[in-house]
C-alpha cells in the first residue's frame, strides 16, 4: 500500500502549483482553473459566516472551503507571527505585506491538499479491491484508478471534485468491508462520515449512495440470524450509528449546523440553476433535452467520456469484469450499484455531461477492470490469459502516457511563457485588455494596467457579439489605445475557435488582418510531449491554451503602410 501511495504522489505532485495566481492587482487574485476556489474562496466563506453579505458564493456546500481553510491555518499563523498579515481586510491586498507571494503559497497549499486527497482515492481503491477479491485485484484496481485521466488534472487544482471523490472512495471502501463482514461500530462511523462529508462537499454525490441501504441491510440481517433479529436493537444499532454519523458529517460539512441561512440559500440557488440549465438559460452549459434524440446523444456522450477517463482497453475490461462477476460472484457484483445509480440520476435529472462528472463512475469501474484481469490471468485458456494481460498493459500505459502528457502541458503551460514575454516587453503604465474572466490571463507586472475590452457577466449571460458590439470595442480601442490585446479560449467556448465567446468574431478578424490597428506580436502554446497518446480534452481549455498577444501598431507605421 505504501508503494502505491508513493507512486501516486510521484505522478500527481509535479505541477500541483499549476494555475496559482500572480496577485499583482485586485483583478489577478484567482487561480486559472474553472471553479478553482483558491486562494481566497475558502477564506471568504469563513469571513462570510462571521460577517454575512448578500452576494456570497452559493455554488457549493462548505465542506471543501472548511478543509482548505484548515490547511491554510499554519501558514496564516506564520504570517501573523512574522507581521506579514497584521491587519486582515476584505479588499486587496487583504492585509498581506506581500500578496503576490502569500496568495501563491495559499493556492499551492490548497492544490497540494487535492494531491493528498487523490492519494486517499488510490489507497481506498486498493483497500476495497483487496477486501472484495484479494491483493492482486486491489493493486490493479488502484492502478486503474490512479491512471484515470481526470485524476491527473483534478489532483492539482482547488476544485471540489477531488474532495468529493475522496470521501466517496472512503465510503465505498467501507462499503466493501461491510459486504464481506459485519457492520461494526467503527466501520459504521467511517461509512456514515464518508457519505455525509461527500454530500457536504457536493450534494449530487448522493446518487452514488442511493443503493447502499438496499443491499447492505439485507446482508447485515442475514448475518444476524434473519427476521427474528429484525426488530432487535442488535440489528439497528450499527445502521443507526451510520445514519447518525452521516447526519453529523453532513450537517457540519455542508454548513447546515454552522450557518443554516447560507445552507438554505445555497439550496435555493442550486434549484434555480438546475431549472435554468434545463431550459437553456445558462449560457455556456450544454444540456440534453428529454427526447429520444436527446437520450441517444447523452448516452453517446457519457460513453465517450468514460472512454476518455479509462481508455478503450480499460472500459472493455470493465465490461468483461462486470459480466464475469454477475455470473460467478453475485455478492461482489452488488458493488456496481453505486455507479449505476449515479449514472441513472445523471441521466434522468441533471442531463449534463462533463468529464469530471464521470470520476465516481470510473472509480467503481476500475474494480471490475481489475477483476477481469485477475480472472483472465488465472484462466487456463492461453488466449484469455495473455489477451487480458495485453489489454491491461495497453490500458494502463495509455492512461499513464496521457497523464504524463497532461502533466507536461501543465508544467510548461503557455501562461508561463506568455508571462515571461510580457514581463520583458511591457513598461510601467502600459495598458493590457482582454476578453472573458480576468483570472485566465498570464501574469502581469504590478505597474501594468489591465481591463476587460467588453463587460464580462459570467456564465449566465452571453455577451453581445454583433457588428454593433464589435464596432463599439474597436472605437473604444481607438480612444483608449491599449498597448496589448490578449486573446485566448476559455470556458465560454462551445467550439474550436481560439477566442473567448465574449469576443465578437468581427473583432478577432480585425485583429488578425490589422484593421483594428494591431499586429500579432506573439503566439504561445507549448507543443505536446506525447502527441501519439491521443490525450482527451478537458471540460474547459484551461491547460496550455493558445494565447495570442496583439500589439498596437504605431501611428507612423500605419501611415507609411497606407
Amino acid at each position: 500500500m505504501m508503494a502505491l501511495g508513493l507512486v501516486a504522489l510521484m505522478l500527481y505532485a509535479p505541477g500541483f502549483w499549476w494555475g496559482t495566481p500572480r496577485a499583482t492587482a485586485a483583478d489577478r487574485v484567482q487561480s486559472w482553473g474553472v471553479d478553482d476556489v483558491t486562494p481566497l474562496g475558502p477564506l471568504a466563506e469563513i469571513h462570510n459566516i462571521i460577517h454575512p453579505k448578500p452576494d456570497r458564493n452559493l455554488g457549493y456546500p462548505l465542506m471543501h472551503p472548511f478543509l482548505v481553510a484548515g490547511a491554510y491555518s499554519p501558514y496564516l499563523g506564520f504570517l501573523w507571527a512574522t507581521g506579514s498579515f497584521s491587519r486582515p481586510s476584505a479588499t486587496y491586498p487583504f492585509g498581506l505585506a506581500n500578496p503576490v507571494t502569500s496568495l501563491r503559497v495559499l493556492a499551492g497549499i490548497g492544490h497540494f491538499l487535492s494531491v493528498l486527497m487523490a492519494l486517499v482515492v488510490v489507497l481506498s481503491a486498493f483497500d476495497a479491491g483487496r477486501v472484495l477479491w484479494g491483493s492482486q485485484t486491489g493493486t490493479l484496481a488502484a492502478l486503474f484508478a490512479m491512471t484515470s485521466f481526470p485524476m491527473f488534472f483534478y489532483a492539482r487544482t482547488g476544485n471540489v471534485d477531488m474532495a468529493v471523490l475522496c470521501f466517496t472512495a472512503v465510503a465505498l471502501a467501507a462499503t466493501a468491508r461491510v459486504m464481506v463482514g459485519p457492520l461494526t461500530a467503527p466501520l459504521a462511523i467511517v461509512l456514515g462520515a464518508g457519505v455525509g462529508f461527500a454530500l457536504g462537499t457536493k450534494e449530487p454525490s448522493v446518487a452514488s449512495f442511493l443503493s447502499l441501504p438496499f443491499f447492505l441491510f439485507p446482508l447485515q440481517w442475514g448475518r444476524l440470524g434473519g427476521s427474528a433479529r429484525l426488530g432487535s436493537w442488535s440489528f439497528w444499532r450499527t445502521p443507526a450509528l451510520t445514519a447518525l454519523a452521516a447526519f453529523v458529517a453532513f450537517g457540519l460539512g455542508s454548513g447546515l449546523l454552522v450557518d443554516h441561512e447560507r445552507f438554505f440559500a445555497h439550496i435555493a440557488f442550486m434549484r434555480g440553476r438546475v431549472a435554468e440549465s434545463r431550459v437553456g438559460e445558462v449560457a455556456f452549459v450544454t444540456t440534453y433535452p428529454f427526447t429520444w434524440s436527446g437520450h441517444v446523444a447523452l448516452v453517446g456522450r457519457l460513453a465517450s467520456l468514460l472512454m476518455d477517463s479509462m481508455t478503450l482497453p480499460g472500459l472493455l475490461l470493465a465490461g468483461a469484469g462486470i459480466v464475469a462477476t454477475l455470473r460467478k460472484e453475485k455478492t461482489q457484483a452488488l458493488f456496481l450499484l453505486p455507479a449505476l445509480t449515479y449514472i441513472a440520476v445523471l441521466f434522468l435529472s441533471a442531463r449534463i455531461a462533463q468529464l469530471r462528472y464521470m470520476m465516481p463512475v470510473a472509480f467503481t469501474l476500475s474494480f471490475f477492470a481489475a477483476r477481469a484481469v485477475t480472472l483472465g490471468w488465472n484462466a487456463s485458456n492461453g488466449v484469455i490469459r495473455w489477451g487480458s494481460a495485453a489489454l491491461a498493459s495497453v490500458g494502463l500505459l495509455l492512461g499513464l502516457g496521457r497523464g504524463v502528457d497532461l502533466t507536461y502541458a501543465m508544467v510548461a503551460d503557455s501562461h508561463y511563457t506568455a508571462t515571461r514575454w510580457l514581463d520583458h516587453e511591457t513598461h510601467p503604465g502600459d495598458r493590457v485588455e482582454y476578453f472573458g474572466p480576468a483570472q485566465k490571463n498570464p501574469g502581469l507586472a504590478v505597474s501594468v494596467v489591465s481591463a476587460p475590452a467588453t463587460p464580462y457577466e459570467g456564465a449566465m449571460k452571453r455577451a453581445r457579439v454583433d457588428s454593433a458590439a464589435a464596432e463599439e470595442i474597436l472605437a473604444g480601442w481607438a480612444q483608449r489605445q491599449p498597448r496589448f490585446i490578449l486573446i485566448q479560449p476559455d470556458y465560454t467556448n462551445q467550439g474550436s475557435y481560439p477566442y473567448s465567446a465574449t469576443c465578437p468574431p468581427a473583432v478577432y478578424e480585425a485583429l488578425q488582418t490589422g484593421r483594428a490597428g494591431y499586429r500579432l506580436a506573439g503566439l504561445f502554446q507549448t507543443e505536446r510531449l506525447l502527441p501519439w497518446v491521443g490525450r482527451p480534452e478537458l471540460d474547459h481549455p484551461d491547460v496550455n491554451p493558445p494565447i495570442r498577444i496583439f500589439e498596437r501598431i504605431p501611428a507612423a507605421t500605419l501611415r507609411s503602410d497606407h
